[in-house]
């Protein structure tokens, strides 16, 4: 799509299309109490962008890139913990250590259950042979139970041997542990959250091969199984929330700037990220969601809301937690010398005469001769050098525009609704 018609119509586009409410924001098609047609103009210092009211704004929040969920590994106790909510970490800081007295007593009874079950192997095999002697010499009568007996113990010695293999399993496991009494953290970062409820396990269950730590792009909260929780310093992202009406106003890769809401004036580059359509809720409020007024408040009802995240090129200045504007990057904060509107608005533009229809001072619509001067290729725009000023009124040019229609005042922006 070309810049221009992303500058013009990009809003209304991200709104749901054009359709009749773009028809009637810039054509208008209504009746006015003299019966005269209406025709919306909209100010040319809107149009040529000298006013930041013409870009859509979304909620956002800087997040760090990465969060890192600590889980305590099964059957083990955590002894002392040696971090607090709050405070921030080194990579390999130590964050907490597990209770040696109950692995070793685990682990001796873990030995206690393979010596017996050793025992019970020597037993088994010396019945089975003794069985085998008798039986060669036992009645025909009696060789059928001699032979069930057998096989019962030959099936006990095969369960026997695979208790053995498991329980030499458990034990390495327990061994292992018992050098590995120390959790670190893995990244730079802030504690968020400690869940002491999880410092003591009384499961039973013998320690696991999965790992201490469990990295996750998502939500820090999602994980109701994590001890610790890790958000990493330095590097950030901003995350936003979008409703399902309008989620074709997020294109990935799509750069955007990042706005201070305390201070317009600071600004950071970004890229759009994709929405992350698996991780939905419902809201019937629209406060993570913001965009230009100009619209009305019926689209506040219940839907579904997706998350999505900006790729920061620079996070210098940004603080975890900051509350600011995602903008679509569209060249607003780029002042050219002059005045310079989308070429969509002027008629014969490889001509001689020139001409944008306007409203005069009279609130009508007249065809308005202007002398062109450069035209930039990227945004497809003509400089102004005469005929017009940002003070003055324009329509989006169409066929159907006559001269001495009555005009008003209208705006090229439009809502998109909350969650």
């Amino acid at each position: 799509m070309k810049k221009r018609i992303i500058i013009v119509l990009g809003i209304l586009i991200a709104a749901g299309g054009i359709g009749t409410g773009v028809w009637y924001h810039f054509y208008g098609n209504t009746q006015g109490k003299t019966g005269d047609s209406i025709v919306y103009v909209s100010k040319v210092s809107v149009i040529s962008g000298t006013e930041t009211a013409a870009v859509n704004r979304f909620a956002g929040v800087v997040e760090p890139q990465k969060t890192v969920n600590v889980k305590i590994e099964s059957g083990r106790k955590v002894k002392e913990v040696e971090v607090k909510t709050g405070e921030e970490v080194k990579a390999g800081q130590l964050l907490f250590e597990y209770d040696l007295s109950s692995i070793e007593d685990d682990l001796k009874q873990a030995q206690l259950d393979l010596d017996r079950l050793k025992n019970e192997q020597i037993s088994l095999t010396e019945q089975i042979s003794t069985l085998e002697a008798e039986k060669k010499k036992a009645k025909a009568d009696d060789q059928l139970s001699y032979t069930i007996e057998i096989e019962t113990n030959k099936m006990n010695l095969k369960k026997n041997e695979y208790s053995q293999k498991s329980k030499e399993a458990e034990i390495e496991k327990l061994q292992n542990a018992t050098g590995n009494t120390e959790v670190r953290s893995e990244i730079d970062g802030v504690i968020q959250k400690i869940d002491t409820s999880k410092m003591t396990s009384d499961d039973g269950d013998s320690v696991d091969d999965s790992t201490d730590t469990d990295y996750s792009s998502g939500d820090s909260s999602s994980d109701s199984s994590a001890f610790i929780t890790i958000l990493s310093t330095g590097a950030y992202r901003v995350k936003g929330k979008i409703n399902e009406q309008n989620r074709d106003s997020i294109v990935p890769g799509e750069s955007v700037i990042i706005r201070s809401r305390v201070d317009n004036s600071k600004t950071w580059k970004g890229t759009m990220g994709s929405i992350d359509v698996n991780n939905g809720s419902s809201d019937s409020s629209d406060s993570d969601d913001y965009s230009m007024m100009g619209g009305s408040s019926d689209d506040q009802t219940t839907s579904t809301s997706y998350p999505f995240y900006v790729e920061l090129d620079s996070s210098d200045g940004l603080m975890l937690g900051q509350h600011v504007y995602i903008e679509r990057d569209i060249g607003q904060d780029e002042q050219k010398d002059g005045l310079w509107i989308s070429d969509y608005y002027i008629v014969d533009a490889d001509t001689n005469e020139p001409y944008v229809w306007a409203a005069n001072d009279k609130k009508k619509l007249e065809k308005r001769y202007v002398t062109l001067g450069k035209h930039d290729d990227d945004l497809e725009e003509y400089e102004i050098v005469d005929g017009l000023t940002k003070k003055d009124s324009i329509a989006f040019p169409t066929d159907a525009l006559q001269e001495g229609e009555t005009t008003e005042e209208g705006d090229i922006t439009q809502t998109l609704s909350g969650d």
